[in-house]
């Protein structure tokens, strides 16, 4: 709402301020067309009393009784010479609708005139009101004034007020330099006659010609106040005066009146209430729109609430929520009883999910356990047939060695204290496979065992190595004649560790290998609870372990394969902690020590 106040406003004072300069310029576009006007009145009057004064007739006429000293006024006693001048000038006056008399007099206040009546007195020479003449002669005494323009607050030819502007020019023979001075043409106009000038003006505007010199008022436009409040928004000058009223004045000295104008700006009020009408109405709207939509969204959100709160208040709990508590009916915000309703779930929801953890890490260790614990029965079976051999042919310094082996191996299948071993338990582990298997095939068979590392102790899942081993007695060396050999490499840099295993047998072929791979990588898509049902009892293979690699390692874990002419070479590894580059990536550069034992 305060931003919609402030938007008003400031739009109101745009509309104002732009209404404000309009109505400005047309207030001066109209005063300017009333000065221009009453100049080019003025200015033709002056040309017609120029062109009296310089007609060679009106000279002859003059220059004729130029020292005529008579009682009489000239005029009047010679009918004939009047009448002859009378018909003259009668052509000028009708050159301009404005004039109301065109007079003809010399300093001996000889007079003759056409146009308005004037009173008989002024033919006289003895009129009393002779104020005028002296003022005429006074001021082209000097010879430094072509013109005069004269402003009478009363037609000084008649008894009645009736403001007129005079133009007064000298008859004389302008040809000739000097010439001298015969008499005085006097073109006169009443300010009544620009009363036509009314068109020039708006519906709310008056206007008032003043006398320059006092500021009295001459004439009035649709005119509407006092003299006196004239005068007192004179005092105002240009600009508003209060009220929506705009004052401007033009002055025009050299004929010695002034233009004011004075206009209401109707259309500001107007404007601003047609303005604020609008943004009433838009207002409404929006409070309007606001209303509904705030209803709609109150529905569209509480609906949904009221709804779940119902779902709630039928929920049927299995064994393991029994404890929720359903909606309560004692409060009536439907928010606050679905909140602590939904707190109580959570915390259910929580317990049951912890249940469910512990349940599945039980099982997972239960088959882990069972996988390590497996030992393939015909292995022990072709040892035991070896001791009695060995026990035949009083080989029975070799047999506690044979036994020894033979009992860790049993006892590392059979420990079920922790899934993980560290890396020189599995490679012990492994070095007593082989001396086995080394003692069942004598001189067939040779391996070596290369350890690179530093003093760092990993830690791995049980039974990683074997079934590689196995893998190359199983599959590598089937069909492939003696000898047979074995290379392990071992390496291992901080919690980092990697194993490879390379045969000399049969390899595989790359068609398989592919297949391999690839369903090797597969498993990395599946779920792990799925994984691990399929890790059945006595499927300790390739498969299985790289299983358990990526169970126990996820993305860290490494396995890759390679089969060529040469044989088999896999490799595993893994890493734990926050170590996160491979020890391939590394190319072993970092290793502190090296251990190397080789059969």
């Amino acid at each position: 709402m305060v931003v919609f106040s402030v938007i008003t406003a400031v739009f109101s004072g745009y509309i104002v301020h732009t209404s404000g300069t309009a109505f400005e310029e047309q207030v001066d576009v109209q005063l300017r067309g009333i000065a221009s006007q009453l100049d080019n009145t003025l200015r033709l009057a002056d040309d017609i009393a120029l062109q009296i004064g310089a007609n060679h007739l009106i000279i002859e006429t003059f220059d004729g009784i130029y020292g005529y000293d008579g009682e009489q006024n000239y005029f009047v006693d010679n009918v004939d010479k009047d009448y002859s001048l009378k018909q003259h000038t009668m052509s000028y006056m009708l050159k301009q609708n404005s004039l109301c008399r065109i007079s003809l007099f010399d300093e001996r206040r000889n007079l003759t005139y056409v146009g308005r009546a004037v009173d008989y007195g002024y033919l006289k020479k003895d009129y009393p009101d002779g104020q005028m003449f002296e003022d005429v002669s006074t001021w082209f005494a000097d010879g430094t004034h072509a013109n005069l323009f004269r402003v009478d607050k009363q037609d000084p030819y008649v008894k009645t007020p009736s403001p007129t502007i005079s133009v007064f020019r000298e008859i004389k023979n302008y040809q000739l330099i000097p010439s001298k001075c015969l008499g005085y043409v006097q073109v006169q106009i009443r300010f009544e006659s620009f009363s036509g000038l009314e068109k020039l003006l708006g519906k709310d505007t008056e206007c008032y010609l003043l006398a320059a010199d006092d500021e009295d008022v001459l004439y009035g436009f649709q005119r509407g106040r006092s003299d006196d409040e004239v005068r007192e928004l004179l005092r105002a000058k240009n600009g508003f005066s209060g009220g929506g009223i705009y004052c401007k004045t033009q002055e025009l000295p050299q004929y010695g009146i002034c233009v004011f104008i004075i206009s209401k700006n109707s259309s500001l009020v107007s404007s601003l209430t047609s303005t604020f009408a609008w943004v009433f109405l838009l207002l409404v709207c929006i409070i309007l729109i606001i209303f509904v939509g705030q209803r709609q969204i109150i529905k569209k959100t509480t609906e949904p609430i009221v709804q779940m709160c119902t779902m709630l208040d039928g929920l049927k709990v299995d064994e393991n929520l029994q404890e929720i508590p359903l909606v309560s009916q004692v409060e009536t915000d439907e928010l606050r009883r679905l909140n602590k309703a939904f707190d109580a779930l959570v915390k259910n929801l929580k317990l049951s999910m912890e249940k469910e953890m512990m349940s599945r890490v039980n099982e997972i260790q239960s088959r882990m356990f069972a996988l390590q614990a497996q030992m393939n029965p015909h292995f022990i079976h072709n040892i035991l047939t070896i001791i009695s051999a060995m026990a035949g042919n009083e080989e029975t310094d070799k047999i506690p060695e044979i036994c020894e082996k033979l009992s860790g191996m049993i006892r590392y299948s059979t420990s079920y204290d922790t899934n993980y071993v560290d890396l020189e338990t599995e490679i012990k582990h492994a070095e007593n496979y082989l001396e086995l298997m080394k003692i069942r095939y004598e001189n067939k068979f040779h391996y070596a065992l290369n350890y690179v590392g530093g003093a760092e102790r990993c830690s791995l899942p049980r039974f990683v190595l074997q079934p590689l081993l196995e893998n190359c007695f199983a599959h590598g060396f089937r069909a492939k004649e003696f000898p047979w050999e074995i290379d392990i490499q071992v390496y291992v840099q901080r919690e980092c560790w990697e194993i490879r295993v390379s045969d000399n047998g049969n390899g595989m072929e790359q068609e398989k290998l592919k297949k391999l791979k690839d369903e090797l990588r597969g498993m990395r898509q599946r779920d792990m609870h799925e994984l691990m049902q399929e890790m059945k009892i006595g499927g300790l293979s390739v498969r299985n372990v790289y299983e358990r690699l990526y169970i126990a390692y996820g993305d860290k874990m490494v396995f890759e394969m390679e089969s060529n002419e040469g044989g088999m070479s896999i490799t595993v590894g893994g890493c734990s902690g926050k170590s996160k580059t491979p020890l391939q990536a590394t190319g072993y550069q970092t290793c502190s020590a090296a251990e190397q034992r080789g059969i």
